[in-house]
């Protein structure tokens, strides 16, 4: 089950964003369709009091950005360790008291400007939270995740997240064509499989439409996991390669889903906030990304 959540604030910012930075080294045109990895190792952390939050930057069109974080938008203060995060950036996960918070998205740039507001923000102790946007900048999505990382000795945990706005639902799929998993197939965006144990191998791996297996738009690729940690994979980018800057027009408000349900857990958020999620790649081939400041 998908939620829109309610509280968010309209959002007339978005063209600004992309008068303020129109510049080809702040808006570049929509990445190609890749994959990326987060490769994180969670540790015991259990406190009652802490919460656990990390954002990845994955709107193709979007230029490089900072978050502000404070008990009211108005006294919002930039995070260093969330903040100039360009598309294909991905933070590790932050510790931060569990509380309500008011938080915003700002151009680096251009720090008035900001794209993405929150009003109130609910995170829970002892729950980790991937925060994605996705979609081109003139509609982007913030879509929260609910996370249980719980690597062990006895394998590795995988999870997939379908972040590419413009993609139909996908398999993931041995080099040969077959199964890795059932779990692993028919992905829609914007939502996450359930965590997956494999064993510590080296897995070759392709993307296939749900819909027809001859079309593979990524892969075959090696995939080597490791015991004792967990890869969070995510589809991200555009289908359409060559798809054009959107012209300098704001969205009437920005849509927040939350799809914590996909969690293993299956219990839904109640959560309202703004994100930015992974991941570069390369024309025609497949680029892994480990996550920027490991845990």
């Amino acid at each position: 089950m998908k939620i829109r959540l309610n509280q968010l604030v309209a959002v007339a910012a978005a063209g600004a964003l992309l008068a303020t930075v129109a510049g080809t080294a702040l808006a570049a045109s929509p990445a190609k369709l890749t994959l990326a990895i987060g490769d994180t190792t969670v540790g015991p952390t259990a406190t009652g009091t802490t919460a656990h939050v990390r954002v990845v930057h994955g709107s193709p069109d979007a230029p490089t950005v900072d978050v502000y974080v404070g008990a009211t938008l108005a006294t919002a203060a930039k995070v260093a360790p969330l903040s100039g995060l360009s598309f294909g950036d991905v933070s590790a996960y932050v510790d931060v008291p569990a509380a309500t918070y008011g938080i915003k998205v700002c151009a680096t740039a251009a720090p008035a400007v900001c794209p993405i507001q929150v009003a109130a923000l609910v995170v829970a102790a002892d729950q980790y939270y991937t925060i994605a946007a996705s979609d081109l900048l003139a509609s982007i999505k913030a879509t929260v995740f609910t996370d249980t990382p719980a690597p062990s000795g006895a394998g590795a945990q995988l999870r997939v997240y379908h972040l590419s706005a413009d993609t139909p639902a996908v398999d993931v799929l041995t080099a040969a064509g077959g199964d890795i998993n059932p779990a692993l197939d028919n992905l829609a965006y914007p939502n996450a499989t359930g965590y997956l144990t494999l064993p510590a191998n080296t897995y070759n791996v392709k993307v296939c439409a749900h819909a027809d297996h001859s079309v593979c738009p990524i892969g075959p690729a090696a995939l080597a996991v490791a015991a004792n940690h967990t890869y969070s994979i995510f589809a991200i980018g555009s289908l359409a390669a060559t798809v054009a800057t959107p012209k300098p027009t704001a969205p009437a408000t920005s849509t927040v889903v939350d799809s914590s349900t996909s969690d293993s857990s299956g219990s839904p958020l109640a959560l309202v906030i703004l994100g930015l999620v992974l991941v570069a790649g390369t024309a025609g081939s497949l680029r892994f990304v480990a996550v920027r400041n490991r845990r």
